[in-house]
């Protein structure tokens, strides 16, 4: 699949993620919430009063959807990280306690407890959108 190369395809795939987390469909909602439950790298953005959080594997494909996703089975953070980083201009995402609170709050507030690490036990990072 395609890389992202700019902050607007950053911000079609959150929105796309944000429409997965409010659709009315059990399946999407479930989707959006396991990959924010499990990533480990997210872009910290604003919405509604919120700061929320979008994972990069899901939002480092261009125009990701959740049958794109599953079916990319050469899917990696390794790809999609360096992609963000190049979009946003910084170098890489950083691990930030105040950001590691709010994701903690975030999780809960979509009902579930967040797992204590990213996946395979590798602390979370982030960066943020301006």
């Amino acid at each position: 699949m395609e890389l992202i190369s700019t902050v607007i395809g950053i911000k079609d795939n959150i929105t796309r993620l944000e429409d997965y987390l409010s659709s009315s469909k059990t399946k999407e909602q479930d989707y959006a919430i396991a990959r924010i439950k499990y990533g480990t790298c997210f872009v910290a953005y604003k919405s509604k009063g919120m700061t929320k959080f979008a994972p990069s594997r899901f939002i480092g494909y261009k125009n990701n959807t959740i049958t794109k996703h599953e079916s990319n089975i050469t899917k990696d953070g390794r790809e999609t990280n360096p992609a963000i980083s190049d979009a946003l201009g910084v170098k890489q995402p950083i691990i930030n306690e105040e950001l590691e609170e709010l994701y903690k709050k975030y999780c809960i507030y979509l009902g579930f407890s967040p797992p204590p690490k990213g996946a395979f036990g590798v602390t979370r990072k982030y960066w943020i959108l301006p």
